[in-house]
């Protein structure tokens, strides 16, 4: 008989070159373990598994820890589990996709968090910041660029910063352009990265484009890093919320 408690399988894209990308994920599905609310909690790695887990019977939720709707969300994720418009049901299984972690309008407030914390650390009053939000992006899709520009707007609508911009690694408005836009009037600069991971954007393109800036800007205007999103702690409840809205939005 299929248990009466969900499962969840949290769905990343790992790396095969770097165990940082993969730390994240794994943590979070271990405190989803320690909560006790799930039948089984695993994951899922595309970099890695050619082939989805051996699912549990009953409801099992899928979580994409990813930071659009692009396309290892809308193609690969589906092709992997064999959804159709987002799930898959069977007489004794049902698969559901939730919604991507870089869509979830309740992230802002962990951003806000993250650059209020390098404020605290500094002694900055928030007003007085620019903030700079640090995405992938893509020339080839705008799914990137649309979950960024969410974020922008509801990290906006919370009316903490002076401003508040984003930036692409990938795409323009790239970083280093951002950073020279910033007004140099003497406010600093706080980035956060959009990442889900601290993988090779998030732990080394970011701070090199930074520290590059820094060299031929030659600029004294103070620049800090609060670093990826998707490792926080808070993400955790963050995913647990977003399998609770899935499941009301199911039953």
């Amino acid at each position: 008989m299929p248990s009466l408690r969900p499962s969840v399988i949290i769905v990343a894209h790992g790396s095969r070159a770097s165990d940082s990308a993969q730390e994240a994920a794994t943590q979070h599905a271990t405190m989803l373990r320690q909560c006790n609310r799930y039948e089984l909690v695993d994951v899922c790695f595309l970099a890695q598994d050619k082939s989805p887990p051996v699912l549990p019977e009953g409801k099992v939720f899928l979580f994409p820890f990813f930071m659009s709707n692009g396309y290892f969300v809308s193609s690969r994720i589906p092709e992997l589990f064999e959804l159709e418009v987002g799930k898959r049901i069977e007489s004794r299984q049902q698969l559901y996709m939730c919604d991507p972690l870089g869509t979830d309008p309740e992230l802002a407030a962990i951003i806000v968090t993250m650059a209020r914390e390098i404020c605290c650390d500094h002694q900055y009053m928030p007003k007085e910041v620019q903030l700079v939000l640090a995405a992938h992006g893509s020339e080839k899709s705008p799914a990137s660029a649309k979950a960024a520009y969410l974020q922008q707007q509801a990290v906006k609508d919370r009316d903490d910063f002076a401003d508040v911009f984003v930036a692409f690694l990938s795409q323009a408005p790239r970083l280093d352009e951002i950073l020279s836009a910033c007004h140099d009037d003497g406010k600093p600069v706080i980035v956060v990265g959009l990442f889900a991971a601290d993988g090779p954007h998030a732990a080394e393109d970011v701070p090199g484009v930074i520290s590059e800036w820094r060299q031929h800007a030659r600029s004294g205007r103070s620049i800090h890093y609060a670093g990826a999103v998707g490792p926080r702690p808070e993400i955790t409840d963050l995913i647990q919320q977003s399998i609770s809205i899935c499941a009301a939005r199911v039953s």
